[in-house]
């Protein structure tokens, strides 16, 4: 791999022992590479940002007097970045010591891509299925239903039926974690800020895909600290009801 500069950005907001869990092994795997961390806080009741900060010199700190949402969070870092690759990464993901050569490696061997997601797991090694098709409102009804001919519909939307154990052209990379070349991440303008939490990562796959490509590769592993907010509780869903209809209007409504 080229000795370039790759950055990384990590929207926090609450949820302490995820966020120091995930800048830890972000630090810990990306010591003997050219990284740049960017930690934005989205004013968090609890002040997470000032914690990791007295706890990891290392990172960059933003940190905001408002929650402005995911995608505008990680947009705070456009005019600071002068990578060849930036990542988005949530605050409960854990990295393992080849996952950012892997991803990087994948991105210099394939120069039409644009945006590219790992292979996601749960902390027990079994796969998430979150390199997922475009959108639509029965899937997103499929997700909390699970059952009868809602399970077929969740099915197809999570790609089940490919195989998952190859690289793959992917709809919808997952804003869990992705990479993204920076200068399509500038072109695009970052993320679409209409949205404030939910569907910002399938919309910038759509911006990043005018660009080039958007695959998942397995290669690349990590494990992601998931907890379903939307499956358990009634206004998380509501704000993601919400953003699906931003993204419908957006990108064409598909039932």
């Amino acid at each position: 791999m080229e000795n370039y500069n790759i950055s990384a950005s990590i929207v926090v907001y609450n949820s302490p022992e995820d966020a120091f869990k995930t800048v830890e092994t972000v630090l810990k795997h990306t010591k003997k590479l050219d990284f740049d961390l960017y930690v934005i806080d989205n004013n968090s009741a609890d002040k997470i940002g000032e914690g990791l900060k007295e706890k990891f010199t290392e990172p960059h700190y933003i940190l905001l007097d408002e929650n402005v949402g995911f995608g505008r969070g990680h947009n705070k870092v456009l005019d600071k970045i002068n990578s060849k690759y930036h990542f988005i990464i949530n605050p409960d993901i854990l990295i393992n010591e080849e996952t950012i050569i892997k991803l990087c490696q994948f991105m210099d061997n394939h120069p039409e891509c644009s945006i590219c997601c790992p292979q996601v797991l749960n902390p027990d090694g079994s796969v998430q299925y979150l390199a997922k098709r475009r959108p639509t409102l029965s899937a997103l009804l499929a997700r909390r239903i699970h059952k009868g001919p809602f399970k077929n519909i969740e099915d197809k939307y999570l790609a089940m039926e490919l195989d998952h154990s190859k690289p793959f052209e992917a709809e919808f990379c997952t804003g869990c974690f992705s990479v993204i070349r920076t200068d399509v991440f500038k072109k695009i303008k970052g993320f679409d800020e209409t949205y404030f939490l939910y569907f910002e990562d399938a919309d910038i796959t759509m911006e990043a895909k005018k660009h080039g490509k958007a695959y998942y590769t397995p290669e690349a592993t990590v494990i992601h600290m998931w907890h379903r907010e939307t499956a358990k509780s009634f206004k998380p869903f509501m704000q993601q009801l919400k953003s699906m209809f931003i993204y419908m209007k957006k990108w064409g409504y598909k039932l």
